[in-house]
């Protein structure tokens, strides 16, 4: 839907204005300061009526002679923000990242500045990521053919400040790898902040690299809570004589929440007894990590910086869950299983004025969840996002995106299928502007892609399910008493099939399940395992019906996600006593299963 002016939308579901009072500074924790921004004219481009439409808005200005301008572009309800844009533009026009109508009513603010050219600001790609020992994904991996392919995608980003946990023993490695071939005013300088005396024979944690002028490093800062393995940091020179503060980070990773969660949203989803409340969730961030939020942020910082204004940049890992993510505005979304989690780790940061940067430029958590573990171990129910680009000052966020897959020049490697990814964690790319001289933004905004993979949970697949008790099972493996594959028909999402173990048959791996006559087939649910090993999650494969449970045709080629959310597989109303499933590749070379659900067409 298009128009001229703010178009009329069914049921009322926005109430827009055009031209609105400037955003506040407590309603946006990046406000800008004068020049003072003005309300801009706007319209709003849809492709639908209602909630579940697709929309951009189109912000116009009036640019001077030399000027660019600055968009602010905000569409909330209430307080709750479901979309943010900051665009710079030199012919008046700005058009906004697409999003989705919510249920709620929502209000656009769209805001203009006009600045000097040469007064819009410093443009920084800001990187974040833990290495998994160095990039070597744990000592897994001993060729060195990782490494490489990591630095090679370190310089595909070419971030200006890059924050690294667990450096262990690479850093001058790639140090190296990110200069090879750069002109000499393209160069990094490499920083290791995590000093001997704080690190074991693992080897050394934090580093920073930056292409920014080091113009010193903060001493070494340790107490009963923290030490050098868990922060540092450098003062870094800005091209106009200003500078930024820079700190890696990292935090306690023991007592996660990463599988507490997970088990928590799989009971509330399924009506089961839960382990751990809601209080008792938050009690794992307790565990060291607010202690060591409070000497980074009451201690450590302020030790560094004391009253300088001048903009702090950090990125880490801090083994935490963002709270953001888990308010009441997110509740229903995939996931979270009507939980609000107020994690007290996060919230410290935000309350010191820092800015979740991912979060900020991607303000709708259910759409845009930033998996960041694990890209290695699969995705579990409840999405896991640990890792953190945080800015405080004059910093305007422009987009932020999460990586979890290879380059495609290394997709197919003898890597790709065991190790998508790099490292076990995703990694964090933000692009900013720090506010003062500088001509603006000088290459395309990074940005986040929504989430396409299956929701957890997504909808019933049509037709009626075949009761378990009219169901049976058979595999070519299987694992004795612990994973036989009538777990895999028996109803309890709480039982799997599992291929044998500990020796492993050459893959493909079938499971069959016996409908115990010929049926109509309007779906089938496969529901991957759902307890805290996702071994054997099954990646590749092809589904096939029999008629005689001897000859199998093909149905459909399948692919699937490393998560937990169940795949479904449309049967066009094929007629078949017999599916199998013909698994080409589970996670670990292994094969399991929670439950086939056939359905039966009504």
């Amino acid at each position: 839907m298009r128009g001229s002016a703010v178009p009329p939308l069914a049921a009322a579901v926005l109430a827009l204005t055009g031209l609105l009072a400037p955003v506040s500074a407590a309603a946006d924790p990046i406000a800008y300061r004068p020049p003072t921004p003005r309300p801009a004219a706007y319209q709003l481009d849809c492709d639908g009526d209602g909630p579940g439409s697709t929309c951009t808005v189109l912000a116009t200005g009036r640019p001077g002679p030399g000027h660019v301008e600055e968009f602010a572009i905000t569409v909330r309800s209430g307080e709750q923000v479901w979309a943010r844009d900051t665009l710079y533009s030199r012919d008046g026009h700005a058009r906004s990242r697409p999003f989705v109508l919510p249920e709620q009513d929502v209000t656009v603010r769209a805001l203009v500045t006009s600045l000097p050219e040469r007064r819009a600001g410093t443009p920084l790609r800001l990187m974040s990521w833990n290495l998994f020992v160095g990039g070597t994904i744990n000592g897994q991996e001993k060729t060195g053919e990782n490494l490489r392919q990591m630095i090679e995608y370190l310089n595909d980003v070419d971030p200006d400040v890059l924050f690294v946990i667990e450096g262990y023993g690479s850093g001058q490695k790639i140090l190296d790898g990110l200069n090879a071939g750069r002109p000499a005013d393209d160069r990094f300088t490499g920083v290791r902040l995590t000093r001997p005396e704080d690190y074991s024979a693992n080897g050394d944690n934090l580093w920073l690299y930056t292409k920014l002028k080091v113009e010193k490093v903060y001493p070494r800062y340790a107490d009963a809570d923290i030490s050098s393995f868990n922060l540092g940091g450098a003062r870094l020179g800005l091209p106009d004589g200003r500078h930024v503060h820079a700190f890696s980070m990292w935090t306690w990773h023991e007592i996660s929440a990463n599988w507490d969660v997970h088990e928590a949203a799989v009971q509330n989803l399924y009506g089961r007894p839960r382990t751990k409340t809601d209080a008792q969730l938050l009690d794992d961030d307790r565990f060291r990590r607010v202690a060591m939020g409070r000497a980074i942020l009451d201690k450590a910082l302020p030790s560094f910086i004391g009253d300088d204004d001048a903009p702090v940049l950090m990125g880490g890992d801090l083994n935490a869950w963002p709270y953001l993510d888990w308010t009441e505005q997110f509740r229903n979304a995939r996931g979270h299983a009507g939980m609000v989690l107020p994690w007290p780790l996060t919230k410290m940061y935000a309350d010191a004025g820092f800015v979740d940067t991912f979060r900020h430029a991607n303000p709708d958590a259910g759409r845009y969840p930033g998996r960041t573990w694990s890209s290695l171990s699969g995705y579990r129910s409840a999405p896991a996002r640990i890792d953190y680009i945080f800015a405080r000052g004059a910093v305007r966020v422009l987009g932020s995106r999460i990586d979890d897959r290879r380059l495609p020049a290394h997709q197919g490697s003898a890597l790709d299928q065991t190790y998508p990814f790099y490292s076990d964690h995703s990694s964090v790319v933000t692009d900013v502007v720090i506010r003062g001289n500088g001509t603006g933004p000088d290459r395309p905004v990074v940005s986040e892609e929504p989430e396409h993979a299956p929701g957890v949970w997504p909808a019933t697949p049509p037709g009626t399910p075949i009761p378990p008790a009219e169901l049976s099972a058979t595999a070519t493996t299987f694992k004795p008493g612990a994973g036989e594959p009538s777990r895999a028909v028996d109803g309890d999402v709480t039982t799997d099939y599992h291929s044998d173990y500990p020796e492993i048959a050459p893959q493909p791996h079938f499971v069959t399940v016996d409908l115990g006559r010929v049926r109509e087939l309007s779906a089938v649910r496969f529901q991957p395992r759902l307890g805290y090993d996702m071994n054997g999650t099954v990646l590749k494969g092809v589904v096939q019906v029999s008629d005689d449970g001897t000859t199998f045709r093909d149905v459909e080629r399948v692919e699937w996600p490393r998560m937990t959310a169940p795949n479904d597989v449309d049967m066009k109303g094929v007629p078949a006593r017999y599916v199998r499933l013909r698994v080409d590749y589970g996670m670990g070379g292994a094969s399991s299963l929670a439950e086939i659900i056939p359905y039966e067409k009504s």
